[in-house]
């Protein structure tokens, strides 16, 4: 079977990407990204990752990190706001970051775009690629603004514009030249600060999150004691598993684009009972979290997270 031409096999990968629930799609170049090296470096070297110490500097300065053969990136931003999911709507509940209300993201984006990539596959014989989702070390939103999908703001995530900023980014790399998408170059934040008053500990500066400070760091990254400054946020705020907080102050969220379905998932009493009931056994936190992103914390990690919101349960004095 004959390669069709690279422009129309982009063409055909981008439509059918958009058809598998893409907002936007757009495709980059795998350059190393050496004008954030030094920016990169500074941050490891003020201690910013000690925290998330799956991060290695070196691997997410060259996009070939996760697939050497790689020649090109097709990005995409998957929405998954909704206008019912409201943390803490329910009085006295905990909140939940909201791409944590449906099914694991991970598994429903990783299928699509494996799909993708099979489909791709049979267009254009020999064709290898990888499916990154979060966890490959690959600097995705820098690639997404690479790829013309938007800019990242001073909350330090993807902003669309008037689409927003909830999302997930899911990236397939490709071993075949494509030509990459205009970058987008300008950032539209301007003299805003909405998400820097909004952060409840102050982890954020412009363009720059401190992990250590940061409320998802203690209620998804690590199970680490966290500092009283963090303590008295999470108690204040009431974020039990993640912080939408920045998100939910954005201008540009005034009126995103909304999600995929498939990432809504059903009513869920996790976002719908007051906190106390939160105190959840082992069997009753593994069928709580089955095929959901939260299933990644610790049903010891949450208890702990709870503790720390609404203090010590019955029995604990």
């Amino acid at each position: 079977m004959d390669h069709p031409g690279a422009d129309e096999f982009k063409d055909w990968l981008r439509a059918r990407a958009l058809e598998l629930g893409m907002a936007r799609v757009g495709f980059a170049s795998l350059e190393p990204f050496t004008s954030q090296e030094s920016r990169l470096r500074a941050w490891f070297q003020s201690g910013r990752g000690e925290l998330l110490p799956y991060l290695d500097p070196e691997a997410l300065m060259d996009p070939h990190t996760p697939f050497p053969e790689g020649r090109a990136a097709l990005v995409g931003f998957f929405p998954y706001a909704r206008p019912d999911a409201v943390p803490g709507r329910v009085p006295d509940s905990l909140k939940l970051s909201r791409y944590v209300w449906g099914e694991d993201y991970h598994l429903i984006l990783k299928h699509r775009l494996a799909a993708l990539l099979e489909e791709a596959q049979g267009r254009w014989p020999g064709l290898e690629g990888r499916v990154c989702v979060d966890t490959a070390p690959i600097l995705e939103r820098q690639l997404a603004t690479r790829a013309g999908l938007g800019w990242q703001g001073k909350h330090t995530l993807l902003i669309m514009g008037k689409e927003g900023s909830w999302g997930f980014l899911a990236v397939l790399l490709l071993s075949v030249e494509l030509q990459p998408d205009r970058p987008f170059e300008a950032e539209h934040c301007g003299t805003c600060t909405a998400c820097l008053e909004a952060c409840p500990s102050g982890a954020l500066e412009p363009f720059r999150l401190d992990p250590a400070l940061c409320l998802t760091t203690y209620t998804i990254e690590t199970e680490a004691e966290p500092p009283p400054r963090v303590l008295a946020a999470l108690k204040e705020s009431r974020w039990a598993a993640g912080c939408d907080a920045c998100q939910e102050a954005c201008p540009w969220n005034q009126a995103p684009v909304w999600g995929d379905p498939a990432l809504w998932g059903a009513p869920d009493e996790l976002h719908e009972v007051p906190g106390e009931a939160l105190r959840l056994g082992a069997n009753q936190w593994r069928r709580r979290t089955k095929r959901r992103a939260l299933r990644r914390v610790r049903q010891q990690h949450w208890l702990k997270t709870v503790a720390r919101i609404l203090g010590p349960g019955p029995g604990h004095g």
